[in-house]
């Protein structure tokens, strides 16, 4: 799948889910997997697995929504500019 940057960025600017949602609307993106893979693009893509049910699209993207609202992949960049 194709990662849209200026989405990245986009999202990256979200902090909170109803802005995530929106965020994904205005670039015409509905596909739950789709979503998935760009919060974890705009995490700065962490290795992330799922030991449960792999077709579980709907817990999976519910899953990284909420690391991703946590912010704190926002840390992980900051860390990666200080060189740690």
């Amino acid at each position: 799948m194709d990662i849209n940057k200026i989405l990245i960025g986009a999202l990256q600017q979200c902090d909170t889910k109803d802005l995530v949602e929106d965020t994904f609307s205005r670039f015409n993106i509905s596909n739950s997997c789709q979503k998935t893979d760009h919060l974890i693009g705009a995490m700065g893509d962490p290795k992330v697995f799922f030991a449960q049910n792999e077709n579980d699209i709907e817990g999976r993207y519910s899953t990284i929504l909420s690391m991703f609202l946590t912010g704190e992949w926002k840390m992980n960049k900051l860390y990666g500019r200080m060189g740690l």
